[in-house]
Formats: C-alpha cells, structure tokens, sequence
C-alpha cells in the first residue's frame, strides 16, 4: 500500500512547469505592462534565470502596487519557489488565486510548495480546490489529494474522494486507489469496509499474495485461525514466502491442533535460518504430537546451535515424561547453570532425584530451590515429606 506514494512523487517534479490550465470563468485581461513583465520574465525562465524573472516581475509589482495581475503573482510564485524561497512563493500564489481563484495551475502549484514543506493537509486542500476548478476532472489528481490527506493523517477527508474513486462511477478503479482506502478503513478501525475493499482486491487481481497475507491477517485479528490458515496457504503457492510467514503458518496450525503440520512448517523455517525461538516451537510441536524423539532430536539440534537455559529445561521436560530422569537431572542442571535467576530447574532436579530414589541429591537440589519464591513452597513441602527439612 505504499504505491500511492508514487504519484505524489511525480507531481512534485512536475507541477511547477508553466502551462495553462482551463479554468471555470474569464481570466482578468492582460495589460501591455503586464504582457511585456510576463515575456520577459518567461525568457528568463527559459534560461534558468529565476533571479531575473524575479527582477522583471517585481518591479512591475513596484511599478503599479495598485494593478496587481494574477498571472504576474503566479509567475513570480514560480520563480521563487524555484529558487527555493518556498514561503515568500505561498505569498504570491495566495495573492494570485485572490485574484483569479478559478485558475488551477495556481492551487495545483500553491500545493506542491506546502508539499515541499510537508503541510501535507494544506497541499491537499489545494489540490482539491484545482481538482475543482479544473474542467478536466482528472482522476489521478483527486487521488493525489487523498493522499496528502493520508499523508497528513487526516484520512477522515480522504475517506469520500478515495470512496468516489472506487465506487465505479468514473469506470473501473485503480488498484492503487483500492489499495488507498483499505488503508484508510484500516487506519480509521473499519474492519467490515476494509475486509470488503479486500475480497474487491481479490476479485481484481487474486493472483497478488499480498492480498491474500493481508485477509490472512483480518482473520487472525478475528480469532478465525482457519481461516486465517487458508488465506495464507494461499498466499504461500503464490510466490516466495518469507521465514516470517512460513513460521505464522507454524503457530496457526499449531493453535488449530495440527501440531504434526505445524513442525512442517516450523522445520521448514529453520532451513532458511536457525534460531532458538524456532527450536523452541518445533520441539513444543512434536510435544504436542507426542513424537518425543523428534522433540528431542530438534531440541539436540537446537542445543548444538546456541545452548540456552530454555532449551535445556525444555530438553529435560521431555526427558522426565519419557522417564530417563538421570539425563533430565543433568538437562535441568544445564539449564540452571545458564540462568542463575530461574528456580525451576533446581525444583525439577529434586523431582528427578528423587524418581531414582537419590535422596541426598534431592535435599541438595531442593535446598536451592526454596532461595527462589516462586519455588519455596513446594520445595520445602517435599522436603517435610521427606522429613529431611531442617531449620537453618
């Protein structure tokens, strides 16, 4: 949605180049002295001489203060504002449209220079008022109005321009006009207008994944994981799909009970680039599953990689339920070693300890679990049960 952007740009390298634009009523007459400031000031353009246009014109304005010409403050705005004297042009072009407001090139170059000092909402409300004035209605102007209000964060008046454009009334839309308002209902919270523009995208061109990601993303902010599903699977046999999304389609199949399916797509991330965070998922996949060797052959994998607290609790989790309680031992010792803050690993030691009946090794391991709050209570309860719990 970043492409309305484009013509913006283009009309900021364009807009101050001279022409006449059609207008709704007679234009103020031209003068001899004002035929004679207006040819030498355009001779002097020609040749990049803004300066001397600016000589030219202003010493008409001396000449005769109570003879003001549009097309004299018009000129004389253009010469300033490229020479880069931007507010002292808004000046002229205000006196100018004063003067003559049906004239356009007038709004439509009095918005490049607000652009240019990013008053985006000003430079919009000119281009309407040359959107207006000017009897060729072209459509991409109004949409370049919309989109300074966007870029104002105004989207409240982008919202009917952006509307018109892609009612249809002025023939097929643009997709980059549909594009616009989806990003105004989303910016303004209206989800059953935006999911609507969508499905209109789709129609348009539903071969363009991003669409698909985006719907995909309405249904996960509605909990419809499903659905959400769908929508980016489809999006993923449209082209490249990044490791984010591969890893999205992970967590989503994973959240609709498909674990097997989620270490599919987690595995698949993870040959694009290893990380902790997705060892992580993958083993808690195959937990999940109940495949808890391939947990702990993704939980190994991960440990070769970068060894971190996490993984070695998670490593003696898995361990502990399938019953080989001296490897968990050790497993949640690593993971304490890593993580002196953690009293959850020393907890667990006391467990397995204790699965083998190594009471000393229990005392020992539950000990240091009743340093930590979250783990006092039931440390010193097994300790009692034990009755081995000594009052220091």
């Amino acid at each position: 949605m970043k492409n309305f952007l484009l013509i913006v740009l283009i009309f900021q390298l364009i807009c101050l180049i001279y022409c006449p634009a059609l207008a709704k009523s007679e234009a103020p007459k031209l003068t001899p002295a004002v035929r004679k400031a207006v040819y030498g000031a355009q001779q002097a353009m020609e040749k990049k001489d803004y300066g001397k246009a600016e000589e030219y014109l202003k010493k008409y304005v001396q000449k005769y203060p109570q003879k003001s010409h549009y097309l004299v403050e018009f000129i004389l705005g253009n010469a300033l504002a490229l020479m880069g004297k931007e507010r002292e042009a808004l000046s002229h072009y205000k006196t100018s449209a004063h003067l003559y407001p049906d004239y356009a090139a007038i709004w439509q170059n009095m918005g490049k220079v607000f652009f240019d000092l990013k008053q985006y909402e000003q430079a919009g409300d000119c281009l309407l008022k040359a959107y207006e004035t000017d009897e060729k209605k072209d459509p991409s102007a109004l949409y370049n109005v919309a989109a300074f209000y966007i870029m104002a964060g105004k989207e409240k008046k982008a919202l009917p321009h952006l509307k018109y454009l892609s009612s249809g009334e002025i023939g097929p839309p643009k997709q980059e006009w549909l594009e616009a308002l989806l990003k105004v209902y989303m910016d303004l919270q209206l989800k059953e207008k935006a999911f609507e523009v969508i499905h209109r995208l789709l129609e348009q061109n539903g071969n363009d994944p991003r669409w698909w990601k985006l719907l995909a993303q309405f249904h996960l902010q509605e909990n419809e994981y499903k659905k959400a599903v769908t929508a980016l699977t489809i999006h993923s046999y449209l082209g490249s799909i990044s490791r984010e999304d591969i890893m999205l389609l992970g967590d989503l199949t994973n959240a609709i009970g498909i674990p097997l399916k989620a270490a599919e797509y987690y595995e698949r991330a993870l040959s694009l680039s290893n990380n902790p965070a997705g060892y992580e998922k993958l083993a808690s996949a195959y937990i999940t599953a109940c495949k808890m060797s391939n947990a702990i052959d993704a939980l190994n994998r991960a440990l070769k990689e970068k060894p971190t607290s996490k993984l070695w609790f998670m490593m003696g989790q898995v361990l502990y339920e399938i019953e080989e309680f001296d490897k968990a031992y050790n497993a949640f010792d690593q993971s304490a070693r890593l993580n002196l803050k953690d009293g959850r690993p020393h907890l667990m030691m006391g467990y397995c300890a204790l699965q083998v009946d190594n009471n000393e090794m229990a005392v020992k391991a539950l000990h240091k679990a009743t340093r930590f709050p979250g783990q006092r209570k039931m440390a010193k309860k097994l300790l009692r049960q034990l009755a081995l719990w000594k009052e220091k």
